[in-house]
């Protein structure tokens, strides 16, 4: 198996002994449930940008946009986002 690169990050020590309690509690290495963290957050930060984007959006383009998520949605069975 190929070697991933690692680095070192400065935290508080707070932050570093809840990190080394929750990855005993859940029998995963620190690296992973840091990696997870970080693409959670990420992930949620995308969702806030695209609710900001929809809320600038002019009414009409708002409503077209609506109109072809439903279509989209009847195709795949998976309702659409609430924006």
């Amino acid at each position: 198996m190929a070697s991933v690169a690692t680095t070192t990050i400065r935290v508080s020590s707070e932050t570093r002994n809840r990190l080394k309690a929750l990855s005993a509690r859940e029998g995963r290495p620190a690296g992973e449930i840091v990696a997870e963290l970080v693409s959670a957050a990420d992930d949620e930060r995308l969702l806030r940008d695209a609710e900001s984007a929809f809320a600038l959006m002019e009414p009409a383009a708002l409503a077209a946009y609506r109109r072809e998520a439903r279509e989209i949605e009847t195709g795949f069975g998976d309702p659409a986002p609430p924006w």
